[in-house]
């Protein structure tokens, strides 16, 4: 986790100088749909990544506040993140809690899945319309053939986001339906 981090932090500060309280708003919006970090992960990470030399920060005053530190990549970090970018990227580790439960399926048991399946269908309908709101606000065809291509990744996430929820729920639904019919146990 904390190598990918890594990357991503380098990655959004070459896409631009950000302050570590931009970076974390940025993974609670544009870079949430597919990748997530606590604040104590973004901070931590940035602290190794200007100990190693790869990032820089310029202090800020504030008055009465903190002085705000604002983040750029300094040529070892553009170079990390180059050197990177040429590395075949590695298949995802999947691990699903859910599955793991429904491997524990016995009759005794249904009711408590189905629960689970429904919680997880209702989670997966309310992210699911906040991405296409997203997608309908930011991502009209007539804003599409005005991206950027640095900005057209961003939309392309999403877009991966949206249909990996879809298919999810579709794989929820038919599971559900599939145990209730196994089970006979009314809906």
């Amino acid at each position: 986790m904390h190598m990918a981090l890594k990357f991503v932090l380098l990655t959004l500060l070459d896409r631009e100088h950000s302050t570590g309280y931009e970076i974390v708003k940025t993974f609670d919006s544009a870079v949430g749909y597919f990748w997530s970090a606590s604040h104590q992960q973004v901070y931590r990470e940035l602290s190794k990544l200007t100990e190693n030399d790869l990032v820089k920060f310029t202090s800020i005053r504030q008055g009465d506040k903190p002085d705000k530190k604002v983040y750029r990549l300094t040529e070892a970090g553009k170079k990390e993140l180059h050197n990177w970018l040429h590395e075949p990227a590695k298949e995802p580790q999947g691990k699903d809690l859910l599955l793991v439960k429904l491997l524990n399926l016995k009759p005794d048991n249904v009711t408590v899945l189905l629960k689970e399946l429904d919680r997880d269908i209702e989670k997966s309908e309310e992210r699911c319309a906040v991405y296409i709101g997203i997608e309908k606000q930011y991502y009209s065809k007539t804003q599409l053939t005005k991206l950027e291509l640095k900005d057209l990744a961003l939309y392309l996430a999403l877009r991966k986001g949206i249909t990996g929820i879809e298919s999810r729920m579709q794989w929820l639904r038919q599971t559900r339906a599939e145990i209730l019919k196994r089970a006979k146990v009314g809906s």
